[in-house]
């Protein structure tokens, strides 16, 4: 099995190469949409193509090529992330009105029209998905679009949820600490890529989330890891030991999880832990806020704001709280649906090829 990275084909601009260094001989980075198209053509037979990439506007060509390269492939709709309301796009005065008037441009317009075109090109030559395997029922509207009537469609349990149940052998020796979830907010690459100003800079971030952190740590009388976001390579802003490559094990084994909005609470619901979402008006000057009041209202919580004298009123007992309920609905329908298959990602593929 190789990864293919169309990091620098599907992204607007160039992102710190961030791959662990055991996986980089298993990677294949392509750089041109020839080279990318001539790898398929070269390698097609008996192989299949495995992708989580949308079909949309911007990733048409995606489609195309391996259209034309007749490749098969299946889609991966195998990872969890709440619907976001419609607050979180919401933009101050100055930029609705300078985004109304960029879209109203005939250069906009004529670009948009161009690659209308494109999009309506590539269905035309779509040849369809083998399978999809998806843990959201129904399946939803733009899927539908790469499937015909035989595609086949394999309910699975998700990605985390298969991750977790191999995270038994990552002992953590210590287990008298709680866990926070780094997502890498100030550095983020979908923030760099999109060009999206977030409205404080990552002094004021770490800052305040250090000081949060060191309450809840004196409060509860556990010591802080921090579970490092992916992409987080030689950078450490934090105040506390940082762990990278085992978010799962250092969930499994904490007595407290603390997140923004990361998936990776996914194994909090799995695990069976106490969860806490922290915001705080530093975020809330920009969509992540509502990101994390949405991720929060998921597990019928409500985040915990650190930029003022809540941390210092925070009950014990209710901190610690587990909704077991909350969390066996969760997994159900998220997770591991009843009637979902248990076999990795990774079988299921391969028996698609025998």
């Amino acid at each position: 099995m190789k990864y293919l990275d169309l990091v620098s084909l599907l992204k607007s601009s160039s992102l710190e190469d961030t791959c662990p260094p055991d996986l980089k001989k298993d990677v294949i980075y392509i750089k041109s949409k020839s080279e990318f198209r001539n790898f398929l053509i070269a390698n097609k037979q008996d192989s299949i193509l495995a992708t989580c990439v949308g079909l949309q506007v911007n990733s048409a060509w995606f489609y195309r090529i391996i259209s034309k390269a007749e490749i098969p492939y299946v889609f991966l709709d195998v990872n969890f992330f709440p619907k976001l309301s419609s607050k979180n796009k919401i933009k101050s005065i100055s930029t609705r009105i300078k985004r109304y008037f960029e879209k109203i441009s005939p250069i906009y317009l004529l670009h948009k029209f161009i690659r209308s075109i494109d999009f309506y090109y590539t269905l035309l030559l779509l040849k369809p998905t083998v399978a999809v395997l998806h843990v959201k029922s129904p399946i939803r509207s733009r899927i539908l679009k790469i499937c015909n009537d035989q595609t086949i469609f394999i309910r699975t349990t998700s990605s985390d949820w298969n991750t977790a149940h191999d995270a038994s052998n990552q002992i953590i020796e210590d287990k008298n600490y709680l866990v926070f979830i780094d997502q890498y907010i100030p550095y983020h690459p979908d923030f760099v890529s999109r060009g999206i100003d977030l409205k404080f800079t990552p002094e004021e971030y770490y800052n305040e989330l250090n000081i949060a952190l060191q309450e809840i740590s004196t409060k509860t009388g556990l010591k802080v890891l921090i579970a490092a976001h992916p992409r987080r390579v030689g950078k450490n802003d934090y105040n506390f030991p940082v762990s990278s490559n085992n978010t799962a094990s250092l969930v499994k084994y904490s007595k407290l999880v603390i997140a923004h909005y990361s998936t990776a609470v996914n194994f909090a619901a799995v695990y069976n832990k106490p969860l806490v979402f922290f915001t705080s008006e530093l975020l809330n000057r920009s969509y992540i806020g509502t990101s994390i009041s949405d991720m929060a209202h998921t597990f019928n919580k409500e985040p915990l704001t650190i930029s003022n004298e809540i941390l210092g009123k925070i009950n014990l007992d209710e901190l610690m709280r587990v909704e077991k309920e909350v969390y066996t609905k969760f997994i159900q329908e998220n997770l591991s649906p009843p009637e979902s298959n248990s076999s990795s990602i990774g079988i299921l593929i391969h028996d698609l090829i025998k």
